[in-house]
């Protein structure tokens, strides 16, 4: 949905209904809505960007030259890991790609 509409109201509101003994949630949830990475696109990409090229510079710093010689039990596992993060920073840099294109850029006349 997108902001402003004219069919919708998408104003959010947010309506909890808890037990006095677990108080918490409620304002574990306003935290949540309350910080960018959550509820701005562009902002939950770039986080994400972020945190993808931490864990990937950090396993660079740790990479043993002798390893793949000495192997260990969770090379294999090791390397699915790595290259899911890999993979899903691909996609956050392609999503992120497609958001620096203006809106509104296609032309029905050219036959798409």
């Amino acid at each position: 949905m997108h902001d402003p509409n004219d069919l919708f109201d998408t104003t959010f509101r947010l309506f909890t209904l808890q037990s006095p003994f677990l108080m918490g949630k409620t304002q574990k949830a306003i935290a949540l809505l309350s910080d960018q990475r959550f509820v701005d696109l562009v902002t939950n990409l770039r986080y994400f960007e972020r945190r993808y090229d931490a864990i990937l510079a950090q396993h660079d710093e740790q990479r043993d030259s002798l390893a793949s010689v000495r192997g260990t039990r969770f090379r294999r596992v090791e390397s699915l890991y790595y290259d899911y993060i890999r993979s899903q920073k691909t996609d956050i840099q392609s999503m992120l790609r497609l958001m620096t294109v203006p809106p509104n850029t296609f032309d029905p006349s050219d036959g798409e």
